[in-house]
Protein backbone atom coordinates (compact mmCIF):
# COMPACT_ATOMS: atom_id res chain seq x y z
CA UNK A 1 0.00 0.00 0.00
CA UNK A 2 1.15 3.47 -0.89
CA UNK A 3 0.36 6.29 1.38
CA UNK A 4 0.13 9.78 -0.08
CA UNK A 5 2.44 12.89 1.32
CA UNK A 6 0.04 14.16 2.33
CA UNK A 7 -1.25 11.73 4.94
CA UNK A 8 1.48 12.95 7.73
CA UNK A 9 0.22 16.51 7.36
CA UNK A 10 -3.61 15.54 7.67
CA UNK A 11 -3.26 13.78 10.70
CA UNK A 12 -0.78 16.58 12.18
CA UNK A 13 -3.23 19.12 11.96
CA UNK A 14 -6.08 16.93 12.93
CA UNK A 15 -3.90 16.01 16.31
CA UNK A 16 -3.06 19.85 16.83
CA UNK A 17 -6.58 20.53 16.26
CA UNK A 18 -7.87 18.17 18.71
CA UNK A 19 -5.19 19.60 21.73
CA UNK A 20 -6.23 22.90 20.57
CA UNK A 21 -9.61 22.53 21.33
CA UNK A 22 -9.21 20.46 24.62
CA UNK A 23 -6.60 22.86 26.05
CA UNK A 24 -8.42 26.00 24.95
CA UNK A 25 -11.73 24.88 26.79
CA UNK A 26 -10.22 23.52 29.80
CA UNK A 27 -8.58 27.02 30.74
CA UNK A 28 -11.69 28.80 30.15
CA UNK A 29 -13.46 26.67 32.51
CA UNK A 30 -11.02 26.22 34.96
CA UNK A 31 -9.65 29.76 35.81
CA UNK A 32 -12.64 32.20 35.56
CA UNK A 33 -14.22 30.63 38.53
CA UNK A 34 -11.87 30.32 40.69
CA UNK A 35 -10.77 33.95 40.45
CA UNK A 36 -14.63 35.01 41.09
CA UNK A 37 -15.30 32.80 43.82
CA UNK A 38 -12.32 30.77 45.67
CA UNK A 39 -10.07 33.91 47.89
CA UNK A 40 -10.70 35.55 50.62
CA UNK A 41 -9.10 38.92 50.72
CA UNK A 42 -6.90 40.28 53.79
CA UNK A 43 -5.22 43.14 54.89
CA UNK A 44 -2.85 43.69 57.44
CA UNK A 45 -0.21 46.57 58.60
CA UNK A 46 2.53 45.76 59.76
CA UNK A 47 3.33 47.33 63.50
CA UNK A 48 7.22 47.92 62.67
CA UNK A 49 7.23 50.00 59.59
CA UNK A 50 3.79 50.58 58.93
CA UNK A 51 3.59 48.88 55.25
CA UNK A 52 -0.63 47.58 54.25
CA UNK A 53 0.18 44.00 53.11
CA UNK A 54 -3.26 42.50 50.69
CA UNK A 55 -3.10 38.79 50.77
CA UNK A 56 -5.54 36.68 48.83
CA UNK A 57 -6.28 33.45 50.65
CA UNK A 58 -7.30 30.13 48.38
CA UNK A 59 -10.52 28.26 50.29
CA UNK A 60 -9.60 25.04 48.81
CA UNK A 61 -5.49 25.36 49.13
CA UNK A 62 -4.71 27.04 51.95
CA UNK A 63 -7.96 27.02 54.71
CA UNK A 64 -7.48 23.91 56.70
CA UNK A 65 -11.07 21.55 57.95
CA UNK A 66 -11.47 21.38 61.57
CA UNK A 67 -13.73 17.67 61.17
CA UNK A 68 -15.84 18.68 63.82
CA UNK A 69 -18.87 15.68 64.72
CA UNK A 70 -22.10 16.15 63.27
CA UNK A 71 -24.12 19.16 65.22
CA UNK A 72 -21.14 20.20 67.20
CA UNK A 73 -20.86 23.70 67.36
CA UNK A 74 -18.02 26.29 66.77
CA UNK A 75 -15.48 26.73 63.54
CA UNK A 76 -15.24 24.35 60.71
CA UNK A 77 -12.37 26.10 59.26
CA UNK A 78 -9.25 27.61 60.28
CA UNK A 79 -6.77 29.68 58.75
CA UNK A 80 -2.99 30.48 60.27
CA UNK A 81 -1.14 32.40 57.82
CA UNK A 82 2.65 34.09 57.99
CA UNK A 83 2.48 37.22 56.54
CA UNK A 84 6.39 38.89 55.39
CA UNK A 85 6.08 42.13 53.97
CA UNK A 86 8.91 43.92 51.36
CA UNK A 87 10.07 46.78 53.78
CA UNK A 88 10.70 45.10 57.52
CA UNK A 89 11.72 41.61 58.12
CA UNK A 90 9.14 41.60 60.43
CA UNK A 91 6.77 38.50 60.53
CA UNK A 92 3.01 38.75 60.98
CA UNK A 93 0.99 35.75 61.30
CA UNK A 94 -3.06 35.67 61.33
CA UNK A 95 -4.91 32.83 62.53
CA UNK A 96 -8.83 33.03 61.32
CA UNK A 97 -11.37 30.56 62.79
CA UNK A 98 -14.94 30.18 60.03
CA UNK A 99 -18.00 28.23 59.97
CA UNK A 100 -18.94 26.35 57.34
CA UNK A 101 -20.06 29.35 55.04
CA UNK A 102 -16.78 30.54 55.58
CA UNK A 103 -18.19 33.42 57.72
CA UNK A 104 -15.29 34.95 59.90
CA UNK A 105 -15.99 33.36 63.45
CA UNK A 106 -12.57 35.26 65.16
CA UNK A 107 -9.55 36.32 64.21
CA UNK A 108 -6.05 36.78 65.53
CA UNK A 109 -2.84 38.53 64.39
CA UNK A 110 0.63 39.04 66.35
CA UNK A 111 3.19 41.33 64.94
CA UNK A 112 0.71 43.91 62.75
CA UNK A 113 -3.42 44.72 62.92
CA UNK A 114 -6.36 43.95 60.47
CA UNK A 115 -7.28 46.49 58.45
CA UNK A 116 -10.32 46.83 56.10
CA UNK A 117 -9.89 46.04 52.83
CA UNK A 118 -11.86 47.73 50.11
CA UNK A 119 -13.82 45.23 49.34
CA UNK A 120 -15.70 45.55 52.66
CA UNK A 121 -15.58 49.24 52.69
CA UNK A 122 -17.74 49.28 49.28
Amino acid sequence: MKSSPNSGEEKGVIRMGFWKRLFSRKAKKGISPRLKGDFILFAVKCDKCGEEIKINVNRRSDIQSLYTEAGEKGAAYTLRKEILGRKCPNLINITVDFDRNYRILSRDVSGGKFISSEKEKG
